[in-house]
């Protein structure tokens, strides 16, 4: 059967070109909403990545003003320990007037000073070693490696006095006294020689090198010079001191 078609063909490809209009449309307005949909996925992930990236600067910020903070702790600390270590060096272990005294009650009859030096140096000493007052820490301390090194550098402080003296027995007996005095150690006798004092007068120049003991502080502090003071001579040196 056949069937007959009254409206204009005009119409019908309207009609047909209209349908086809409205399905790109809509293909269209759903290629749209995807590319949108993809685009706020891209615009939400980058807004997290740089959340993120800001959350990882404002740490690193922090923790480089945390390094900083511990710098400049660092910077005080080791400005401190320099002071210290000054303040140390400028505080004298015994008194100076405590030494000069010293040497000077020490002098035989008819011995004089004329010179006193003081000079500090460096020196290296071996490092005390340490005892063990229980019997089990025996075998543990000799399984252990000793990393400690042999020797320390420490400051000691040297003299070195001329003086004016009638014989060498004189000029032995000062040096024995010195020996004596626990303050002072490596009492040693440079040289002693004739010198023309006065006209008609001769007398013996001699000079004698020793140092502090680097106990004197600690000989001063417990008492313990006191028992070893040395004798005073019975009447002031003449000449100077």
């Amino acid at each position: 059967m056949q069937v007959m078609n009254f409206l204009p063909r005009d119409f019908t490809e309207r009609r047909g070109r209209h349908r086809a209009n409205l399905l790109c449309l809509g293909l269209t307005g759903v290629a749209l909403l995807a590319l949108a949909g993809v685009c706020a996925l891209h615009v939400m992930r980058v807004f997290g990545a740089s959340r993120l990236r800001a959350v990882v600067e404002q740490q690193y910020r922090e923790a480089g003003r945390q390094i900083e903070q511990l710098k400049e702790l660092e910077d005080r600390k080791a400005d401190l320990v320099r002071k210290v270590e000054l303040s140390a060096d400028l505080l004298e272990r015994v008194p100076r007037s405590h030494i000069l005294a010293r040497l000077t009650n020490a002098l035989p009859l008819d011995t004089s000073l004329q010179v006193l030096v003081m000079s500090t140096v460096e020196v290296e000493v071996p490092v005390p070693k340490l005892t063990t007052t229980k019997e089990n820490d025996a075998p543990a301390s000799k399984g252990r490696k000793s990393k400690r090194p042999e020797k320390i550098r420490r400051q000691e402080i040297q003299f070195r006095v001329n003086g004016l003296a009638v014989t060498d027995v004189q000029v032995a007996e000062y040096i024995a006294r010195l020996t004596a005095d626990p303050l002072f150690e490596e009492v040693n006798l440079k040289f002693s020689e004739e010198f023309p004092y006065e006209p008609g007068v001769t007398m013996r120049r001699f000079e004698l090198t020793f140092r502090l003991s680097l106990e004197a502080q600690k000989l001063l502090a417990s008492g313990d010079e006191a028992k070893a003071a040395l004798p005073t001579s019975a009447s002031p040196p003449k000449g100077e001191s």
